[in-house]
């Protein structure tokens, strides 16, 4: 495995975050899911040797970065802020950090030319990178963390405040890096993108590896077997379910979602709503696996409180 994580404890000020997390990643984009406190960025600063746990260990290609420091170059970070200097041109930062890092002139050049080519940044090289769109900054942070050539990549809300296209043409580089046999782990909220994007997703919740698997496997897993409605209408259905001996979830636009067993039962709920005059203006399959997942933790978490 190119990175492992061995029975890791981990907090602040004596306040635990994470307990006990055991993980193996080999090379593929993987998602890192859960909802705010989780210990996600907990999580990322002990992998990037920023955090010292106080139990277990990481390993990354069978090296400890907090025992061994040289070991951090085996590892490339993408915060959620870009460390970027907006007056140095694209070209500028990336040769900046190539000298950061140490690199011979010739390794220098050799880097920057790879990494300029692998997220097609060669016509945005001499525009200082103030100018540039979220997009096109993502593109060279990502750049910039391979100029080391690392073996695993961490990356903290990678899409967060791109288009559509942007994040399309990302994952597409993404899936490049991957392919090229380098380990990528991802946090997001956007369960579009995740399901998208990973290989499989790992489930974090009050600091504890909750379950592992492709997005399909972990909503019949947690969420259940049968069919989760979108159901959209001219008045809010959620009063509507609930006389029905429903439970609906918040969606997005304004939409609720609502489980049930199979498509016999869901005409009978349809017709159900008509009957109390409903006006039904969207019923579809919500698609999203991760989107259950996620939805599901969040309302577990809510009935704790």
């Amino acid at each position: 495995m190119a990175l492992s994580v061995e029975g890791v404890r981990a907090g602040y000020r004596k306040r635990p975050v994470l307990h006990d997390v055991s993980l193996g990643l080999g090379p593929g984009v993987h998602v890192l899911l859960g909802p705010n406190g989780a210990g996600k960025t907990t999580l990322f600063r002990v992998l990037a040797g920023v955090v010292a746990p106080t139990a277990g260990r990481v390993l990354i290609a069978g090296r400890d970065p907090h025992r061994d420091p040289a070991a951090k170059r085996l590892i490339g970070v993408a915060a959620h802020r870009a460390a970027l200097s907006p007056q140095l041109t694209v070209r500028g930062n990336l040769d900046y950090w190539a000298r950061v890092l140490d690199l011979p002139a010739g390794l220098r050049r050799k880097r920057l030319a790879d990494v300029t080519e692998l997220f097609h940044l060669e016509e945005l090289a001499d525009r200082a990178a103030g100018t540039l769109s979220r997009g096109q900054i993502q593109r060279v942070v990502l750049a910039k963390v391979l100029l080391a050539d690392p073996a695993v990549l961490l990356l903290d809300e990678p899409t967060t405040g791109m288009d559509p296209a942007a994040t399309a043409e990302l994952r597409t580089r993404l899936r490049a890096v991957a392919e090229d046999g380098r380990t990528i782990l991802a946090s997001t909220h956007d369960m579009n993108e995740a399901q998208a994007l990973a290989d499989d997703v790992t489930v974090l919740k009050d600091g504890r590896i909750v379950d592992r698997g492709t997005p399909a496997e972990l909503r019949a897993r947690m969420v259940g077997s049968g069919v989760r409605l979108r159901i959209r209408a001219r008045l809010d259905p959620a009063e509507a379910l609930r006389r029905l001996g429903r439970r609906p979830l918040p969606g997005r636009d304004g939409a609720v979602l609502v489980d049930v067993a199979d498509d016999g039962e869901a005409e009978t709920l349809i017709a159900d709503l008509v009957g109390q005059g409903i006006g039904l203006r969207e019923v579809a399959v919500a698609g999203n696996a991760l989107e259950d997942v996620f939805l599901h933790l969040k309302d577990q978490r809510q009935e704790q409180l």
